[in-house]
């Protein structure tokens, strides 16, 4: 079937030599290009969703994604009924062939995002959930962080949660989030451990933290939106504080560091004006972020030098919204990209909810 697409090149090409360093995808070549399928994946005839939310790739090649089958109106008076959002993860792989859905005992209620983990274990972060949850290779739940359904500012509860990373002695860190503006760690268990942030725009403070990785020297990049209470039409009442109803001063959305303890580092060099911050991912050597793109309704992906910080190739116009992307190890990049219709694309399987740029081999 073939589906809306986001305009632009069908092949992209640029000068690059991505590493392999942490086991990761090895796509090393003096010229690097991807060619965007234009019929991936092969949604079954049955299937139907809203919009695309995250992506995730194991090491065995195998695709996952999360979509917003209901977007949640919580603020609706029947919002924990017919109105109540809902969620689904499915699996393919490289071809686009359905391989059935995934961690069915889960049921999300606003999905945001999802990661693989180096163990193999699928992390799912569920932001009208209130939930970071985390689950066997055969989809049982393993881990949560969060009450599910629950939300609120302590040690055991979160506000419309993003992100999570990874640190390499066990610990999690997860960007808290939609209606909180902090960064909370907790160890291999799930105990809470401490945070950083709150709301504002001085050092250290944050307005919303949308996406969080972990580079090789070990620090944390995160994707910071400024804006006022985003989406209030998913929210209880009393669920967003007063202050966050009105604009943070002198707050400007860009991507900013810490170091893997919470130390604030500063603003981070690599996109110096993403305009809407909404990405990030680390792979091997490079930084992939999500950036506002070269054309109307439309943001480009781009690879970022983890050393030096420059900018090595972008892809222009990778999606409507780069919302996640990921990589997998034959050096295909996948996109999950949320409300289409910004970009004048139709939402659900006839868009472009989910693309994948094929490495050129």
């Amino acid at each position: 079937m073939m589906r809306a697409r986001s305009s632009g090149a069908a092949l992209v090409a640029a000068v690059a030599v991505v590493g392999a360093a942490w086991g990761a995808p090895a796509v090393a070549a003096a010229q690097d290009a991807w060619a965007l399928d234009e019929d991936w994946p092969r949604y079954p005839a049955d299937m139907v969703f809203e919009m695309g939310t995250g992506v995730a790739v194991g090491a065995d090649g195998v695709v996952y994604t999360i979509s917003r089958d209901v977007d949640h109106w919580a603020a609706h008076p029947l919002a924990m009924s017919r109105y109540r959002g809902r969620g689904t993860v499915a699996r393919w792989d490289a071809s686009g062939r359905f391989l059935g859905t995934f961690g069915d005992d889960r049921e999300f209620i606003g999905p945001h995002s999802m990661y693989v983990d180096p163990q193999g274990f699928v992390w799912v972060v569920d932001r009208e959930g209130h939930q970071v949850v985390k689950l066997t290779p055969d989809g049982e739940t393993v881990l949560t962080l969060g009450e599910y359904g629950v939300f609120g500012d302590d040690e055991g509860h979160f506000n419309g949660p993003t992100g999570v990373a990874f640190l390499p002695d066990g610990r999690v860190v997860v960007s808290d989030g939609y209606w909180n503006s902090r960064l909370v760690w907790f160890d291999e268990n799930g105990n809470y451990l401490k945070e950083v942030g709150g709301l504002g725009a001085g050092p250290g403070q944050l307005a919303l933290p949308h996406a969080i990785a972990l580079d090789p020297a070990g620090r944390l990049i995160v994707g910071n939106v400024c804006g006022t209470a985003l989406h209030p039409y998913v929210t209880a009442p009393g669920q967003i504080a007063p202050e966050r109803l009105e604009p943070v001063p002198g707050c400007v959305s860009r991507f900013e560091v810490f170091t893997r303890e919470g130390e604030y580092v500063g603003p981070w060099d690599g996109v110096p004006e993403p305009g809407l911050p909404l990405s990030v991912a680390v792979y091997g050597d490079r930084i992939y972020a999500g950036v506002t793109g070269s054309e109307p309704g439309r943001q480009d992906l781009v690879v970022v030098d983890a050393e030096t910080d420059d900018e090595v190739f972008r892809i222009p116009n990778a999606n409507v919204y780069v919302h996640q992307m990921a990589m997998a190890p034959n050096g295909d990049i996948y996109v999950a990209s949320v409300y289409p219709e910004h970009g004048g694309e139709p939402r659900g399987i006839e868009g472009p909810s989910f693309v994948r740029w094929a490495a050129d081999r």
